[in-house]
């Protein structure tokens, strides 16, 4: 099956602008968008009411529903919504027939970046097991970029038999290479393909830049990138069949 990954930067989202790119999409695919794209990124959105951001979430879901459904295809896209008092971290999870959330488990708490006391997604030191659907046979698999740290969220995959894990990030500074590694590790531990979309675009504080770089990419369950975009705004379609994954399956025994 298909999966396209969408690098963009935060989007007004207007219909018109994803139905140009998802035209050129094979029907039945998995479009998979990067944190911080339906939304603005966290530090331009934090003094938002929460009431506003909800609305907005909910209309450009209500957007990508149509879309799904028109064009058949599933969307993975995270969004901050909740209502007026709790604003939440979600990903949605959209098939033009019904939504589906995964709320993330483990949110960033640096002191520059500090998400976990911002949203009101529930903290809790065990993991749960996270959202998974199935599509062509294929065991996919939600997370947010953060959660790739954390070995109790991995090991559920893998005793899970997860074949695909989609990666949706937003990462920034000097962080390439470091994403590349740990991404290659966890796709070889698990004989699963990570399939990671991080925004591109920059945010200005106190006249430092934060810049998003792209690089969004597959990464093979033998701990190679199969295939990558740069740091622009584009589109990378990759075929992922079941059987490829099997064979890795069976030639490393990791799960």
């Amino acid at each position: 099956m298909n999966f396209a990954i969408f690098q963009l930067p935060t989007l007004p989202l207007k219909e018109e602008k994803l139905s140009t790119y998802i035209k050129a999409i094979k029907k039945g695919s998995v479009v998979v968008l990067g944190e911080y794209v339906l939304n603005f990124f966290f530090h331009d959105l934090k003094n938002s009411p929460k009431e506003l951001l909800n609305k907005i979430a909910q209309s450009k879901l209500t957007q990508l529903s149509k879309l799904a459904k028109k064009y058949d295809l599933t969307i993975v896209a995270p969004v901050v919504c909740g209502d007026e008092k709790k604003i939440y971290k979600k990903i949605a999870i959209i098939d033009g027939e019904k939504t589906h959330y995964y709320m993330q488990q483990r949110l960033i708490s640096f002191s520059h970046w500090d998400e976990e006391n911002f949203f009101a997604n529930p903290k809790s030191k065990n993991f749960k097991l996270p959202y998974i659907f199935e599509k062509d046979g294929l065991k996919i698999a939600t997370l947010f970029g953060f959660e790739l740290h954390f070995d109790e969220i991995w090991l559920k995959l893998k005793q899970a038999d997860v074949d695909v894990v989609i990666l949706c990030t937003a990462s920034t500074f000097d962080s390439n290479n470091r994403w590349r590694d740990l991404c290659k590790a966890r796709a070889f531990i698990n004989s699963c393909m990570v399939v990671r979309a991080n925004r591109i675009g920059e945010y200005i504080e106190d006249g430092f830049k934060w810049k998003f770089y792209g690089d969004s990419f597959v990464a093979l369950p033998n701990g190679k990138i199969e295939d990558n975009l740069g740091e622009k705004e584009e589109i990378l379609c990759v075929e992922i069949q079941k059987e490829e994954i099997d064979k890795f399956v069976k030639e490393w025994n990791f799960r």
